[in-house]
């Protein structure tokens, strides 16, 4: 079965300029899981309201405690 699923944002930022700001600001340039040379990933997403926010991508992020800032989906 294909199920859709929406995501709802924490918060939602004006550019995407400012959503990699917000990041870049919460937890540097280069973001690495805590203890490895293993970078995290994500990618910008657009809400239904034109603004947009931060989604991070996998285990790795949670793990490093990604999903108490920003969305990630695993």
């Amino acid at each position: 079965m294909i199920n859709l699923f929406n995501i709802e944002p924490n918060k939602t930022y004006a550019t995407r300029e400012n959503a990699v700001k917000a990041v870049e600001r919460k937890f540097g340039p280069r973001m690495t899981y805590p203890g490895t040379e293993e970078n995290l990933h994500y990618f910008i997403h657009t809400h239904t309201d034109g603004r947009f926010f931060p989604v991070f991508v996998g285990e790795r992020a949670i793990q490093a405690g990604i999903h108490f800032s920003f969305n990630v989906v695993a």
